[in-house]
């Protein structure tokens, strides 16, 4: 192996993000030559709002400075009182954790489905009380959250879910964009992500009293988590090439999934949702790593990928070892723990190579998998 000192199956750096881009350093030269790059307000936001409502059939945007506050700006728009609690997984990124705990609400531990790193809905049945104010839905490492199937579980509650779509833009359920399945969406415009302008995010609603409690707590003679008029340059071109991005990454994901579905120590990903037709958005392509059966640990296998040229590394590190003054858990959050202790994750810039890149990958896995 070439943590060993032998030859990597990739003999290159990973590829990086973002890419360079014409139509980017066009819209920037744009903006460099009107002045509108370090205005308050510009055609660029317009331009972009304007996009979004089209790209995700709603009536309302609200720009700002992540998806992080985005979350807690839908939350806040929802009205989620304090003290009420919010449901969210066990496993999932830790800034929807503090969003929830920003209003003073508490968490409630769910698990996610077996194999997998998305809300299981049964589990959501459970956790319900009537102190429930929110359900966080997040769709992770390119598996689509079963949303429709929570809002059947949710029923007349009148419980909303708040729809985490900061790691798919451009995914489609149906004929329906991931980030309109559900009364609020947020989106994250991260330096690392499938739409990036180095910071930023979005909160997406057809409600105009949601859309208007999150303006309100945004505003303070300013906007207190804006997003700026560069940033809004940027994103402009990307939106354009979004979905053809996204199906180019899932033909190689598909390919690395075939590739590594008969190795006996990663599990690779499998979508629950029971729509027929659906196309995820991977920012990250994850598998489950069985250390007890490799017998090696899980660092040590991502060391050893990564010295083969591979951008794989763990996932996050989940929520059950929080304590029970932060949250509630609902049930031993098994499928959580394995997630946060099994998870390894590709960076997606490799999925936008050629299909040999993705062979090569696959061999690398192989590899290393092989001298176990």
């Amino acid at each position: 192996m070439a943590i060993n000192g032998g030859a990597p199956v990739i003999d290159r750096p990973p590829p990086s993000w973002p890419v360079a881009d014409e139509p980017i350093r066009q819209a920037i030269l744009e903006s460099l030559q009107d002045g509108s790059w370090g205005k308050y307000d510009s055609a660029w936001t317009d331009k972009l709002i304007d996009r979004l409502k089209e790209l995700y059939q709603v009536e309302h945007v609200l720009l700002c400075s992540s998806g992080t506050i985005a979350v807690e700006l839908a939350l806040r728009g929802l009205g989620v009182p304090t003290d009420s609690e919010v449901i969210l997984a066990g496993y999932d990124f830790p800034g929807n954790f503090r969003a929830i705990e920003a209003l003073q609400a508490f968490p409630v531990l769910c698990d996610v489905v077996q194999g997998g790193w998305v809300l299981d809905p049964a589990e959501v049945r459970k956790a319900m009380t009537g102190k429930t104010s929110a359900v966080i839905a997040s769709h992770l490492h390119g598996q689509i959250a079963p949303v429709q199937a929570l809002q059947e579980i949710l029923g007349d509650t009148n419980i909303p879910i708040v729809e985490d779509a900061c790691q798919m833009p451009g995914g489609q359920v149906g004929s329906r964009p991931v980030g309109s399945l559900s009364e609020v969406a947020t989106l994250s415009f991260g330096g690392s992500k499938l739409l990036s302008a180095g910071r930023g995010g979005a909160l997406l609603t057809n409600s105009a009293e949601i859309y208007q409690r999150a303006k309100i707590y945004n505003s303070r003679g300013n906007e207190a988590f804006p997003l700026s008029q560069l940033q809004a340059t940027v994103l402009g071109p990307q939106l354009e090439t979004i979905g053809s991005y996204n199906e180019r990454r899932h033909e190689r994901a598909q390919e690395l999934i075939r590739g590594t579905a008969g190795n006996a120590v990663l599990h690779p990903l499998k979508q629950v949702i029971s729509q027929e037709s659906y196309l995820p958005a991977y920012y990250k392509l994850p598998w489950l790593f069985e250390d007890v059966k490799s017998g090696w640990p899980r660092g040590d296998f991502v060391n050893a990928i990564q010295a083969e040229g591979v951008a794989i590394d763990v996932g996050f590190r989940g929520f059950t070892r929080r304590s029970n003054k932060r949250c509630r858990q609902v049930g031993p959050l098994v499928n959580s723990r394995i997630a946060s202790q099994q998870t390894v994750i590709l960076h997606h810039p490799a999925l936008l190579q050629e299909s040999e890149y993705a062979a090569r990958i696959c061999q690398a896995i192989e590899k290393v998998t092989s001298s176990f």
